[in-house]
């Protein structure tokens, strides 16, 4: 953790579609761990778009073509746990990727294992259920982002 700034623990992913609205959903290499979205930690003195550029190189081998004003959604986590910080989750709408994009795939072995494409549906069922909750309305909507608050009543 040497690399991230003090304060709000800050992520950023990618909603990455194909042309049929199907979402591109990766696994992590940790036992038991639920698929996710493409992305990760913001670094310090890394901005959220950066890192989700950075992320998409590192995770998948691919230069996405994302750029600032695809943000899609901002959402504030209450920490779940004791010893945990509250943090910031940032989400870009992502290019269409066709079957030549995802044909360049190559995955970081030591973090995730599979990649698919999901439906609206299996994706729902098989993300985390609050990244689920943060993918709300279409895939694809540049300059219309969502923020929303997670609060979790007694937990802390």
């Amino acid at each position: 953790m040497a690399n991230q700034a003090a304060g709000h623990p800050v992520t950023a992913a990618v909603l990455l579609t194909n042309p049929s609205d199907n979402l591109l959903i990766v696994r992590p290499a940790k036992e038991n761990a639920p698929w996710q979205l493409p992305g990760g930690i913001v670094e310090m003195n890394e901005s959220p778009f950066d890192a989700v550029r950075r992320e998409g190189r590192e995770e998948l081998g691919l230069d996405l073509d994302v750029q600032e004003y695809d943000l899609f959604a901002v959402e504030w986590l209450q920490a779940t746990r004791p010893g945990r910080r509250n943090r910031l989750a940032f989400i870009f709408a992502g290019p269409v990727l066709y079957p030549a994009d995802t044909d360049r795939i190559v995955l970081q072995r030591d973090e995730l294992d599979a990649w698919r494409w999901a439906t609206r549906a299996d994706a729902e069922s098989m993300l985390h259920p609050a990244l689920a909750a943060r993918i709300v309305g279409p895939l694809q909507t540049p300059q219309r982002a969502h923020y929303r608050e997670t609060r979790y009543e007694g937990t802390l």
